[in-house]
Protein backbone atom coordinates (compact mmCIF):
# COMPACT_ATOMS: atom_id res chain seq x y z
CA UNK A 1 0.00 0.00 0.00
CA UNK A 2 2.60 2.48 1.20
CA UNK A 3 4.81 1.60 -2.20
CA UNK A 4 1.35 2.68 -4.05
CA UNK A 5 1.32 5.94 -2.61
CA UNK A 6 5.22 6.42 -3.22
CA UNK A 7 4.07 6.05 -7.22
CA UNK A 8 1.23 8.00 -6.84
CA UNK A 9 3.06 10.50 -5.09
CA UNK A 10 5.79 10.51 -8.05
CA UNK A 11 3.39 10.29 -10.79
CA UNK A 12 1.56 13.47 -9.34
CA UNK A 13 5.16 15.30 -8.95
CA UNK A 14 5.38 14.28 -12.60
CA UNK A 15 2.16 15.78 -13.60
CA UNK A 16 2.54 18.52 -11.85
CA UNK A 17 5.93 19.65 -13.35
CA UNK A 18 4.85 18.86 -16.88
CA UNK A 19 2.02 21.12 -16.34
CA UNK A 20 3.97 24.08 -15.39
CA UNK A 21 6.33 23.72 -18.27
CA UNK A 22 3.41 23.75 -20.56
CA UNK A 23 2.27 26.86 -19.02
CA UNK A 24 5.42 28.76 -19.00
CA UNK A 25 6.17 27.73 -22.73
CA UNK A 26 2.79 29.26 -23.97
CA UNK A 27 3.00 32.47 -22.42
CA UNK A 28 6.54 32.89 -23.82
CA UNK A 29 5.76 31.64 -27.09
CA UNK A 30 1.89 33.58 -26.82
CA UNK A 31 0.31 30.39 -28.26
CA UNK A 32 -1.83 27.60 -27.17
CA UNK A 33 -2.27 24.41 -28.48
CA UNK A 34 -4.07 25.22 -31.01
CA UNK A 35 -1.82 27.75 -32.32
CA UNK A 36 -3.97 31.26 -31.84
CA UNK A 37 -2.80 33.47 -29.27
CA UNK A 38 -2.67 32.61 -25.30
CA UNK A 39 -4.96 35.66 -24.19
CA UNK A 40 -6.40 33.69 -21.52
CA UNK A 41 -2.68 32.97 -20.34
CA UNK A 42 -1.23 36.69 -20.59
CA UNK A 43 -4.44 38.49 -21.17
CA UNK A 44 -2.76 41.44 -19.28
CA UNK A 45 -0.47 42.08 -22.44
CA UNK A 46 -3.10 42.24 -25.12
CA UNK A 47 -4.45 45.59 -23.97
CA UNK A 48 -2.57 48.61 -21.78
CA UNK A 49 -4.50 51.39 -20.55
CA UNK A 50 -2.42 54.53 -20.22
CA UNK A 51 -1.93 55.77 -16.41
CA UNK A 52 -3.88 58.94 -17.87
CA UNK A 53 -5.35 59.68 -21.13
CA UNK A 54 -3.99 62.71 -22.77
CA UNK A 55 -6.31 65.25 -24.12
CA UNK A 56 -6.42 66.41 -27.43
CA UNK A 57 -7.98 69.60 -27.48
CA UNK A 58 -8.95 71.69 -29.53
CA UNK A 59 -11.51 69.54 -31.09
CA UNK A 60 -12.62 70.63 -34.49
CA UNK A 61 -16.50 70.41 -35.09
CA UNK A 62 -16.32 69.38 -39.19
CA UNK A 63 -19.73 70.73 -39.50
CA UNK A 64 -18.69 74.03 -39.95
CA UNK A 65 -17.90 75.08 -43.05
CA UNK A 66 -14.19 76.17 -43.97
CA UNK A 67 -13.49 80.00 -45.16
CA UNK A 68 -12.87 80.74 -48.73
CA UNK A 69 -9.89 82.42 -49.01
CA UNK A 70 -8.53 84.87 -51.46
CA UNK A 71 -4.80 83.89 -50.60
CA UNK A 72 -2.96 81.35 -52.35
CA UNK A 73 -1.92 79.49 -48.69
CA UNK A 74 -2.37 80.28 -45.26
CA UNK A 75 -2.52 77.96 -42.04
CA UNK A 76 -3.29 78.49 -38.85
CA UNK A 77 -1.48 76.40 -35.88
CA UNK A 78 -2.34 76.14 -32.21
CA UNK A 79 0.92 76.07 -30.02
CA UNK A 80 -0.20 74.41 -26.95
CA UNK A 81 -1.07 71.16 -28.99
CA UNK A 82 1.49 71.36 -31.77
CA UNK A 83 -0.81 71.44 -34.33
CA UNK A 84 -1.79 73.18 -37.76
CA UNK A 85 -5.74 73.63 -37.54
CA UNK A 86 -6.30 74.62 -40.78
CA UNK A 87 -3.88 74.98 -43.60
CA UNK A 88 -3.88 75.94 -47.75
CA UNK A 89 -0.97 74.89 -49.90
CA UNK A 90 1.05 74.89 -46.97
CA UNK A 91 4.63 74.02 -49.06
CA UNK A 92 3.85 76.63 -51.92
CA UNK A 93 6.98 78.44 -52.26
CA UNK A 94 5.55 82.40 -52.42
CA UNK A 95 7.38 85.87 -51.92
CA UNK A 96 6.59 87.36 -48.57
CA UNK A 97 7.48 90.98 -48.48
CA UNK A 98 7.85 92.65 -46.10
CA UNK A 99 7.28 89.44 -43.76
CA UNK A 100 11.33 89.49 -44.15
CA UNK A 101 11.70 91.79 -41.59
CA UNK A 102 10.62 89.66 -38.79
CA UNK A 103 13.54 87.46 -39.68
CA UNK A 104 15.50 90.69 -39.81
CA UNK A 105 14.53 91.34 -36.11
CA UNK A 106 14.84 88.05 -34.64
CA UNK A 107 18.98 88.56 -36.14
CA UNK A 108 18.83 92.05 -34.79
CA UNK A 109 18.02 90.81 -31.25
CA UNK A 110 20.08 87.87 -30.94
CA UNK A 111 23.51 89.77 -32.88
CA UNK A 112 23.25 93.33 -31.82
CA UNK A 113 22.93 96.10 -29.04
CA UNK A 114 19.41 97.50 -29.02
CA UNK A 115 21.28 100.70 -27.26
CA UNK A 116 23.56 101.26 -30.19
CA UNK A 117 23.36 104.28 -31.80
CA UNK A 118 23.56 104.76 -35.73
CA UNK A 119 24.61 107.44 -37.67
CA UNK A 120 21.94 107.40 -40.97
CA UNK A 121 23.70 107.57 -44.17
CA UNK A 122 22.30 108.39 -47.70
CA UNK A 123 22.36 105.17 -48.84
CA UNK A 124 19.70 104.14 -46.70
CA UNK A 125 17.60 106.61 -47.17
CA UNK A 126 14.11 106.51 -49.22
CA UNK A 127 15.28 102.85 -50.44
CA UNK A 128 12.80 101.75 -52.09
CA UNK A 129 12.14 105.00 -53.94
CA UNK A 130 8.52 106.25 -52.51
CA UNK A 131 8.53 106.07 -48.72
CA UNK A 132 11.05 108.15 -46.50
CA UNK A 133 10.99 107.84 -42.75
CA UNK A 134 14.70 108.59 -41.71
CA UNK A 135 16.70 111.46 -42.19
CA UNK A 136 20.72 111.99 -43.26
CA UNK A 137 23.34 112.31 -40.17
CA UNK A 138 20.40 112.02 -37.74
CA UNK A 139 21.34 109.35 -34.55
CA UNK A 140 18.99 107.00 -33.67
CA UNK A 141 19.25 103.86 -31.24
CA UNK A 142 18.97 100.24 -32.89
CA UNK A 143 15.80 99.91 -30.56
CA UNK A 144 14.08 102.65 -31.93
CA UNK A 145 15.23 101.01 -35.92
CA UNK A 146 13.29 97.96 -35.02
CA UNK A 147 10.23 99.91 -33.90
CA UNK A 148 10.20 101.73 -36.73
CA UNK A 149 10.91 98.60 -39.14
CA UNK A 150 8.19 95.80 -37.41
CA UNK A 151 5.45 98.28 -36.74
CA UNK A 152 5.40 100.89 -39.70
CA UNK A 153 7.14 98.73 -42.23
CA UNK A 154 9.95 101.30 -42.78
CA UNK A 155 11.86 99.56 -45.68
CA UNK A 156 14.89 102.29 -44.34
CA UNK A 157 14.99 101.53 -41.04
CA UNK A 158 15.39 97.76 -42.76
CA UNK A 159 18.14 98.84 -44.38
CA UNK A 160 19.88 100.85 -41.75
CA UNK A 161 20.19 97.70 -39.59
CA UNK A 162 22.02 96.19 -42.25
CA UNK A 163 24.16 98.97 -43.01
CA UNK A 164 24.81 98.80 -39.08
CA UNK A 165 25.56 95.32 -38.81
CA UNK A 166 28.18 95.51 -41.49
CA UNK A 167 29.49 98.93 -39.92
CA UNK A 168 30.05 95.77 -37.04
CA UNK A 169 31.72 93.36 -39.89
CA UNK A 170 28.74 91.25 -39.49
CA UNK A 171 26.83 90.35 -43.03
CA UNK A 172 22.66 90.78 -41.56
CA UNK A 173 21.17 88.97 -44.88
CA UNK A 174 24.04 86.39 -44.53
CA UNK A 175 22.90 85.60 -40.99
CA UNK A 176 19.16 85.67 -41.99
CA UNK A 177 20.44 82.79 -44.19
CA UNK A 178 22.08 80.72 -42.10
CA UNK A 179 19.26 81.13 -39.11
CA UNK A 180 16.55 80.01 -41.83
CA UNK A 181 18.78 76.47 -42.06
CA UNK A 182 18.76 76.62 -38.49
CA UNK A 183 15.56 76.49 -38.02
CA UNK A 184 14.77 73.88 -40.70
CA UNK A 185 12.99 76.47 -42.88
CA UNK A 186 14.22 74.18 -45.99
CA UNK A 187 12.59 75.89 -48.81
CA UNK A 188 13.12 79.81 -47.89
CA UNK A 189 15.98 82.33 -49.14
CA UNK A 190 16.20 85.74 -48.27
CA UNK A 191 18.01 88.53 -50.62
CA UNK A 192 17.36 91.70 -49.17
CA UNK A 193 16.50 93.21 -45.22
CA UNK A 194 13.30 94.34 -45.89
CA UNK A 195 11.71 92.32 -48.76
CA UNK A 196 11.89 94.31 -51.64
CA UNK A 197 13.02 91.32 -54.00
CA UNK A 198 10.42 89.28 -55.03
CA UNK A 199 12.90 86.43 -55.63
CA UNK A 200 13.42 85.89 -51.83
CA UNK A 201 10.99 82.99 -51.49
CA UNK A 202 9.30 81.43 -47.90
CA UNK A 203 6.09 79.05 -47.07
CA UNK A 204 3.62 79.11 -45.02
CA UNK A 205 4.82 76.10 -43.30
CA UNK A 206 8.70 77.87 -42.74
CA UNK A 207 7.31 80.79 -42.14
CA UNK A 208 5.53 78.75 -39.06
CA UNK A 209 8.72 78.01 -37.71
CA UNK A 210 10.42 81.65 -37.51
CA UNK A 211 7.38 82.95 -36.05
CA UNK A 212 6.98 79.74 -33.45
CA UNK A 213 10.89 81.28 -32.70
CA UNK A 214 10.25 84.58 -32.80
CA UNK A 215 7.90 84.56 -29.72
CA UNK A 216 10.85 83.83 -27.71
CA UNK A 217 11.95 87.71 -27.80
CA UNK A 218 8.78 89.65 -25.45
CA UNK A 219 10.19 92.85 -26.65
CA UNK A 220 9.70 92.42 -30.09
CA UNK A 221 6.50 90.87 -29.99
CA UNK A 222 5.39 94.05 -27.60
CA UNK A 223 6.39 96.18 -30.31
CA UNK A 224 4.11 94.47 -32.91
CA UNK A 225 1.47 94.67 -30.58
CA UNK A 226 1.02 98.43 -30.90
CA UNK A 227 -0.65 100.78 -32.56
CA UNK A 228 0.67 103.93 -31.94
CA UNK A 229 4.38 104.70 -30.99
CA UNK A 230 6.44 108.06 -31.03
CA UNK A 231 10.76 107.44 -31.51
CA UNK A 232 12.97 110.32 -31.16
CA UNK A 233 16.69 110.36 -32.39
CA UNK A 234 19.35 110.77 -29.66
CA UNK A 235 19.32 114.40 -29.15
CA UNK A 236 15.37 114.50 -29.32
CA UNK A 237 15.62 116.71 -32.61
CA UNK A 238 13.63 114.65 -34.67
CA UNK A 239 10.28 113.45 -34.07
CA UNK A 240 9.07 109.62 -35.61
CA UNK A 241 5.77 109.34 -35.39
CA UNK A 242 4.69 105.44 -36.07
CA UNK A 243 1.46 103.99 -37.05
CA UNK A 244 1.15 99.81 -37.21
CA UNK A 245 0.32 98.52 -40.76
CA UNK A 246 -1.68 96.34 -39.01
CA UNK A 247 -5.28 97.16 -39.21
CA UNK A 248 -6.63 94.19 -37.32
CA UNK A 249 -4.80 95.62 -34.24
CA UNK A 250 -8.31 96.28 -31.72
CA UNK A 251 -11.10 94.76 -34.40
CA UNK A 252 -9.81 91.23 -33.34
CA UNK A 253 -9.65 90.39 -29.52
CA UNK A 254 -7.07 89.62 -28.14
CA UNK A 255 -4.33 89.77 -30.46
CA UNK A 256 -0.56 89.64 -29.70
CA UNK A 257 0.57 91.25 -32.19
CA UNK A 258 1.20 90.80 -36.31
CA UNK A 259 3.21 92.01 -39.43
CA UNK A 260 1.89 92.59 -42.69
CA UNK A 261 3.78 92.76 -45.83
CA UNK A 262 3.02 93.92 -49.66
CA UNK A 263 4.33 93.78 -53.34
CA UNK A 264 2.78 93.84 -56.87
CA UNK A 265 4.66 90.12 -56.75
CA UNK A 266 4.23 88.96 -53.95
CA UNK A 267 0.37 90.45 -52.63
CA UNK A 268 -0.95 90.71 -49.41
CA UNK A 269 0.74 88.71 -46.78
CA UNK A 270 0.28 88.57 -43.14
CA UNK A 271 1.27 87.17 -40.30
CA UNK A 272 -0.90 87.54 -36.63
CA UNK A 273 -1.01 85.82 -33.16
CA UNK A 274 -3.94 86.00 -31.16
CA UNK A 275 -4.00 84.53 -27.18
CA UNK A 276 -6.58 81.68 -26.37
CA UNK A 277 -7.56 83.53 -23.11
CA UNK A 278 -7.47 81.08 -20.25
CA UNK A 279 -5.72 78.71 -22.17
CA UNK A 280 -1.75 79.27 -21.81
CA UNK A 281 -2.16 79.26 -25.51
CA UNK A 282 -2.02 80.84 -28.78
CA UNK A 283 -3.01 80.34 -32.55
CA UNK A 284 -0.57 81.71 -35.31
CA UNK A 285 -2.19 82.73 -38.45
CA UNK A 286 -0.64 82.97 -41.75
CA UNK A 287 -1.79 84.21 -45.25
CA UNK A 288 0.52 84.70 -48.50
CA UNK A 289 -0.85 85.93 -51.87
CA UNK A 290 -4.15 87.54 -50.56
CA UNK A 291 -6.01 89.77 -52.41
CA UNK A 292 -7.25 90.87 -48.98
CA UNK A 293 -5.00 90.32 -46.55
CA UNK A 294 -6.88 91.47 -43.45
CA UNK A 295 -10.17 89.99 -44.75
CA UNK A 296 -8.61 86.39 -45.00
CA UNK A 297 -7.14 86.77 -41.87
CA UNK A 298 -10.14 87.88 -39.59
CA UNK A 299 -11.76 85.02 -41.44
CA UNK A 300 -9.29 82.35 -40.74
CA UNK A 301 -9.49 83.36 -36.65
CA UNK A 302 -13.08 83.92 -36.71
CA UNK A 303 -13.49 80.55 -38.07
CA UNK A 304 -11.10 78.69 -36.33
CA UNK A 305 -12.81 80.49 -32.74
CA UNK A 306 -16.09 78.87 -34.38
CA UNK A 307 -15.10 75.37 -35.23
CA UNK A 308 -12.39 74.25 -32.52
CA UNK A 309 -13.62 73.64 -28.96
CA UNK A 310 -10.85 74.18 -25.96
CA UNK A 311 -13.19 72.39 -23.58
Amino acid sequence: MQRKLYILSGVLSVLILVNVFFIFSFQREGTNNFGYAGASLNSTQAYIFPISESTYLPVLNTAIERPVLSAKSAIVYDTRSSRSLYSKNPEERLPIASLTKLLNAVIVFENLDLDDIVRIPQEVIRVDEEKQTLYLDENIRVRDLVKMMVIESSNDAAYALKYHASNLGLNLVGLMNKKVIELGMNSSIFHDPAGLNDDALSTSEDLLKLVNYSLKFDELWSFLGEKTVRVYSVDGRIEHQINSTNQLLGVIPDVIGGKTGYTDGALGCMVLVVDVPGRNDKLISIVLGSEDRFADTEKLINWTKRAYSWD
